[in-house]
């Protein structure tokens, strides 16, 4: 399964006012509640920079101070998935879901878990439903991307119904990328090449180059039988990405 956006959420709530990690500048928190929130943002800022212990330290610090900081739980849960404790990363996310129901970020992150590591798709679609569902006037949210992320979940199980998250998040952005690249991959799975080769035209004019999509648009030009446009795409995949997986698949395919 494609990776599904949880991280980049939790950071645009936090980045605005996030603070360095070299704090001697920085004036002492004057409450509890100042001292929470300047470790979350700390915690968050070694996440970002992948000091895992760190980030842990000081987000259960936060959690300490207020036991109510969301997004300081929504971020342990990404500490503790890239530490590899899914029960604790579970926890985390749930509980964030408990304080804020109504965050479709906080929803976003249990349903990202709930699909790509618990492999539970269904479930995990009634929350991208419940965080789709949340009126505009209560959520600042990336729609596009909760509806990209629903649809990528969504097509282990039902192409039809992860086209039709994804072409939502069209309608939310019609230049979201990534949204792009997954239609044009349901597309060319339900059979539609064509449909696909305008949708990973378009990603392809929009976004950098990935190994993921050079290879994508190989597979749909095969398909549409269009051998000199396949060859060049895979040209440029062995040129730019030799050592990627997907270079590795073009060659076995030729073999």
């Amino acid at each position: 399964m494609a990776q599904l956006t949880v991280i980049i959420a939790l950071l645009a709530m936090a980045l605005a006012g996030c603070v360095t990690t070299t704090t001697g500048s920085q004036p002492a928190p004057s409450s509890p509640d100042e001292a929470a929130g300047y470790n979350m943002q700390l915690g968050i800022s070694y996440l970002r920079q992948n000091k895992l212990q760190l980030a842990r330290t000081k987000l259960e610090n936060a959690i300490r101070l207020d036991p109510g900081l969301a997004t300081a739980h929504v971020a342990l849960g990404v500490v503790f998935e890239r530490l590899e404790d899914p029960a604790g990363a579970e926890r985390h996310y749930r509980r964030a879901v408990d304080l804020n129901p109504d965050s479709p970020d906080n929803l976003n992150a249990l349903a990202v878990f709930t699909c790509q590591r618990k492999g539970e798709p269904k479930e995990a679609l009634r929350l991208f439903d419940r965080a789709l569902a949340i009126p505009l006037s209560v959520s600042t949210a990336n729609r596009a991307m909760l509806a990209t992320n629903a649809g990528t979940c969504a097509k282990s199980i039902d192409l039809n119904r992860a086209e039709g998250y994804l072409r939502g998040a069209l309608n939310e952005n019609p230049d979201y990328s990534d949204a792009l690249l997954q239609l044009a991959e349901v597309t060319l799975e339900a059979g539609r090449a064509l449909q696909a080769r305008a949708f990973i035209e378009r990603y392809l004019a929009a976004d950098q180059p990935s190994p993921a999509a050079l290879w994508l648009a190989v597979r749909i030009e095969r398909a549409l039988d269009d051998n000199v446009a396949a060859d060049r795409y895979a040209d440029t995949l062995l040129k730019q990405f030799p050592s990627s997986d997907e270079a590795r698949r073009l060659s076995e395919s030729k073999s």
